[in-house]
């Protein structure tokens, strides 16, 4: 008796995973991505070697050094990439590193200047909180030159003279008005580049900036993207990659400061896990009831 009550309830449960209205299934994925986003929640990442050397470039450069943060970004890339370009920016202003940004895409102009002006906003806020006097202004510690179309042409224009390609930053303002671009000219002034898309763009960087003019170049891009940029570390013509909410992730991690792509980590791996159950119960689910089936006949 007991043993057919066990059986019908089983049968019960498989019909039920078999019948399951796939609404459900969205809603639990729902829930899945939006608590870990919202609730401070963390995982801990395991350091890879092109993270460490993306780190490692910005951070044994001097204080008062200049790079290029080239912002070639759209929307459909922004969950990836945002975390990259946030923590870069971040980790070179904390340093004393200035920052010249820029965008090669024309959807990036208005997303580049929001990640400028929030780094400057919460690193001012911090200094607040430790009781320094010291502020992260525009025009001291960073610039946003905006969007010019030509691409390659622009690249290159930036390795001779930056002017040519951005008389003006992204406000109009010429560039000799601000202090830090004094004595920045081109590429023999800036420490490195960081080329960050969710396109084949930091090919055009490697190709017209690292090859001809010799300043490292890092990469942050989508993780479809990344494998592509492996033969350029093993050669050398590109010196860190970030690759992917993981690589912003383990980033976030030596930086010391956690935020959206270790949040973005989190949801992730339970969307991964609630998927992955899913597929073995309604695999058992149907072998389950085909064996009962069969048996019947």
């Amino acid at each position: 008796m007991a043993i057919r009550k066990i059986t019908d309830l089983s049968g019960r449960a498989m019909d039920f995973l078999l019948g399951l209205d796939r609404r459900w299934i969205f809603l639990l994925i729902a829930i899945g991505v939006i608590i870990p986003l919202i609730g401070p929640f963390s995982m801990d990442v395991s350091i890879t070697s092109p993270v460490s050397r993306y780190y490692n470039a910005i951070d044994r450069l001097p204080p008062g050094s200049t790079i290029l943060v080239s912002m070639d970004l759209g929307p459909s890339t922004l969950p990836e990439l945002e975390p990259i370009l946030a923590a870069t920016v971040r980790h070179a202003l904390t340093r004393g590193v200035r920052v010249i940004a820029m965008t090669l895409l024309v959807e990036g102009p208005s997303i580049g200047e929001r990640i400028m002006l929030q780094a400057q906003d919460q690193l001012n806020a911090e200094l607040a909180d430790k009781g320094e006097e010291r502020r992260i202004t525009m025009g001291e510690d960073w610039v946003y030159l905006g969007f010019r179309a030509g691409a390659d042409a622009v690249i290159l224009q930036l390795g001779e003279e930056i002017r040519k390609a951005y008389p003006s930053d992204y406000y109009g303002t010429s560039l000799d008005d601000y202090p830090m671009m004094d004595g920045v000219h081109s590429f023999d002034d800036m420490g490195l580049v960081s080329a960050v898309s969710g396109t084949a763009m930091p090919e055009a960087w490697i190709s017209y900036a690292g090859v001809p003019f010799g300043i490292p170049v890092l990469v942050g891009c989508t993780a479809v993207y990344a494998p592509n940029y492996y033969a350029f570390l093993q050669t050398q013509q590109i010196v860190g990659m970030l690759g992917g909410l993981k690589g912003a992730a383990e980033y976030e991690k030596m930086i010391g400061r956690p935020a959206d792509a270790t949040r973005g980590m989190v949801a992730q791996m339970v969307v991964h896990v609630v998927i992955v159950v899913l597929i073995l119960l309604g695999n058992l689910a149907y072998f389950v009831s085909r064996s009962w089936k069969n048996k019947a006949r």
